[in-house]
């Protein structure tokens, strides 16, 4: 399989295409292609049988295609580990090596990476690690929908590299206890231990609790 062809099913699934129908355009929004070029590569991705379509709703992924979208998702987030754990790069960098990493990566190669690492449960950012094609839901909450006066577990975070930069310049970490301050129109004030720390609505949202 294409490196392109592997992007596009691990994009669909990360939409919830595994569950739900997604927008040729939504996928065009995350990959950066133009409408044209993504139109052409979905007919590919369809006669593959890697997705079905349903009309005046979207694509979504068969099978086929989720057992191939989760094993390139797996073996980018075995690397996020590895680069975080292992060589000491900083969580917003490793995203775009992982990129690069998981479609040279065979299945002898993830074994042995998998092992090597002791077979960790979530990403650096969170995410969980799915092993022998097991559907993991994470039904947390995003930050921006928690209400004033609850304390919460920080569980995940969107990799977007201005989030994680700005969360690394925070006392912020994966697993810590916050409690929600005060909400305005434009930020959330949280609490860590007496330390209040403000933000933006915009980047609450991608952060998730539980």
């Amino acid at each position: 399989m294409t490196k392109s062809k592997q992007d596009y099913l691990k994009v669909i699934y990360e939409l919830g295409g595994n569950n739900k129908p997604v927008s040729n355009k939504d996928v065009s929004n995350i990959l950066g292609i133009s409408a044209p070029s993504v139109t052409e590569m979905i007919k590919k991705l369809l006669i593959d049988g890697y997705i079905e379509s349903t009309p005046y709703k979207g694509i979504s992924l068969t099978p086929k295609g989720l057992v191939e979208a989760m094993k390139v998702l797996r073996r980018h987030l075995l690397w996020e580990v590895f680069l975080v754990d292992h060589l000491g790069l900083n969580w917003e960098d490793v995203h775009d090596e992982a990129e690069k990493l998981e479609h040279v990566t065979s299945s002898k190669l993830e074994k042995s990476l998998d092992e090597y690492l002791n077979h960790p449960r979530f990403c650096p950012h969170g995410t969980v690690i799915s092993y022998e094609d097991e559907e993991v839901k994470q039904n947390y909450k995003a930050l921006n929908k928690v209400a004033i006066g609850m304390k919460v577990i920080i569980k995940r975070v969107k990799d977007k590299r201005d989030l994680l930069r700005f969360i690394s310049t925070t006392n912020l970490n994966i697993g810590d206890e916050i409690e929600i301050v005060n909400i305005d129109n434009e930020n959330i004030i949280i609490k860590k231990n007496k330390e209040n720390i403000i933000l933006i609505k915009e980047k609450a949202a991608m952060i998730f609790v539980e």
